[in-house]
């Protein structure tokens, strides 16, 4: 019995430690992004863009460092009015893309994903929140690999289409993740 102890100890010494972690509601919010005036005319549509620290997310360009970062889904997208506005029921449709731009400057990517790509076909009212239906998962886990040369930088382009202000408003933009770890 005694030898069978030592043995078992011997072998679990020699293990290192498996550590498995999920989280399934980490938010990221980007506040006030500012959304400009929609020109004059037939169902208008406007470009915004706000952009984020990807190493909040764990992106570091040695793969050492991501390799147990198993998983980084967006589930949810939401638009808040903040100012200049109080209901978003005006939003037809609304196209958003996340890239890793080449640059610090730049808005051009090799790397981007599609995060929503929707369109109304009910007119219900919305109010001041806008839950963008995203029907399923969207994978950003490319997004966190920078090349060494790629800033540090996640890029959101949003365009929305409808019935929109005509003058300049400020909306919170909220992202629901998950994201799984592995050591």
């Amino acid at each position: 019995m005694r030898r069978l102890v030592v043995y078992v100890v011997v072998l679990l010494a020699g293990c290192s430690p498996i550590v498995d972690a999920s989280f399934s509601d980490v938010e990221v919010t980007r506040p006030n992004v500012s959304v400009p005036a929609a020109p004059t005319g037939a169902l208008p549509s406007v470009t915004f863009s706000f952009s984020f620290d990807s190493t909040t997310l764990g992106a570091n360009a040695n793969p050492d460092a991501q390799e147990g970062i198993v998983s980084v889904n967006l589930h949810r997208l939401v638009l808040t009015a903040k100012s200049g506005i109080t209901d978003l029921s005006f939003i037809e449709t609304l196209h958003a893309m996340a890239c890793v731009p080449t640059s610090k400057t730049s808005t051009s990517s090799s790397r981007q994903v599609e995060i929503a790509d929707f369109e109304r076909v009910i007119d219900l009212p919305v109010g001041s929140t806008f839950d963008v239906p995203i029907p399923e998962p969207v994978d950003l886990l490319p997004l966190l690999r920078p090349s060494s040369s790629e800033p540090r930088r996640i890029l959101v382009i949003v365009n929305l289409g409808g019935r929109l202000p005509t003058s300049e408003w400020k909306a919170d933009v909220s992202m629901g993740l998950s994201i799984e770890l592995r050591q």
